[in-house]
């Protein structure tokens, strides 16, 4: 087991197409640890570069001390999960996932003890005298998992395996993956598009666009402390809210502009960039929808608000809310018993508003 270090790669494909930007990162030994970025973005590119199926045009990387960055795969000791299952359909499963350590272990006994080790982590011990045409698709991605995990490989390389699964199976899979990597105890990189799942898996994630990196944090720095406009708006569901606004200061306290409304910001956050807000020509501050409260009375530094349209998702509602210009998404109790047209009050998190330089995207706090 090893750290995984990326120093300034680059990779240029065609002489002109930048994939990966001077990216730096360093994925800490057993780390689960999640690339995570829209279509394009580079993360498949990274996590080919790690192991080993493409060479950087500039950078280098190292699996501890040791510099891979010209090893073949398998010189890296790598294990690979890939979008489709890789099974061979002439062997049984059990064959399957042997083969996978067959070089590895000095017994047929071990062999044995490693293949139903697996079997029973994936939970497929019932299938293990089946072949390819006999089981379906989830069973034959946790066939895959278990041919990767059954090594005892430097590092776990997943290229979003769950992608080609339906919801259910999906789901079903995802909520095993954290607990096949607290037993297998090794490093976890995971390539994956979808924030959900992201946020779910991930000890760390690193959010890739345009091949460069824009933020490496815990999946609650990720959320509550986005660095840019694009993180904050490619994590959460519902999307965060962003919004046009003017500062205000009265009384030593930092007030932003809502609508027709000015709201307080927390002194905490605010004060240490009073200085470079007050050189802002105009801001956006930024919002999730969870972090709106919403009433059918005012409230001190309450938002008078129409509700332009309702969205159930069953268990609460998605309301738009129009204030003036200023249009916005709050997330409401199933209860609360509101109609489009209405009239609601909308009370802002003072401890979650995030202020945006318009011209750098930043996150100022």
């Amino acid at each position: 087991m090893v750290d995984v270090v990326i120093e300034k790669v680059t990779k240029i494909f065609n002489n002109k197409l930048k994939a990966l930007d001077n990216v730096s990162l360093t994925i800490q030994d057993k780390l689960f640890f999640c690339l995570l970025g829209p279509s394009g973005s580079g993360k498949t590119t990274l996590m080919r570069i790690i192991a080993g199926l493409e060479t950087p045009t500039s950078g280098r990387v190292y699996f501890g001390d040791e510099d891979v960055t010209d090893l073949t795969p398998s010189e890296r000791n790598i294990a690979m999960v890939f979008q489709f299952p890789s099974i061979y359909p002439s062997l049984n499963v059990y064959e399957n996932i042997a083969l996978a350590v067959r070089r590895e272990v000095k017994s047929r006994d071990e062999e044995r003890r490693r293949v139903r080790w697996a079997a029973e982590l994936l939970r497929i011990e019932e299938h293990l005298n089946k072949k390819y045409g006999q089981i379906d698709l989830g069973i034959l991605q946790r066939v895959s998992i278990a041919k990767a995990i059954v090594r005892r490989a430097a590092v776990y390389i997943f290229d979003e395996p769950l992608s080609n699964l339906d919801a259910r199976l999906r789901e079903s899979l995802r909520s095993e993956l954290k607990r096949i990597h607290k037993e297998v105890g090794g490093t976890f990189i995971y390539v994956t598009h979808d924030q959900a799942e992201a946020m779910a898996l991930a000890d760390k994630i690193g959010v890739l666009r345009d091949g460069r990196l824009q933020q490496v944090g815990t999946p609650e720095e990720i959320y509550y402390r986005p660095s840019n406009k694009f993180v904050a708006y490619f994590i959460g569901s519902p999307t965060i809210n962003f919004m046009k606004s003017r500062l205000r200061i009265a009384e030593g306290r930092l007030y932003v502009e809502v609508g027709e409304s000015y709201v307080p910001l927390d002194p905490a956050l605010a004060a240490p960039a009073l200085e470079r807000l007050k050189s802002l020509q105009s801001l956006e501050i930024a919002l999730r929808p969870q972090d709106i409260w919403v009433s059918k009375t005012p409230q001190p530094y309450s938002v008078e608000c129409k509700v332009s349209a309702i969205e159930s998702l069953g268990t609460s509602l998605i309301l738009d809310l129009r204030c003036g210009q200023v249009s916005f998404k709050a997330l409401a109790d199933i209860d609360l018993g509101v109609s489009e047209g209405d009239t609601v009050y909308a009370l802002l998190n003072p401890g979650r508003i995030h202020v945006v330089d318009p011209v750098t995207e930043e996150i100022i706090f």
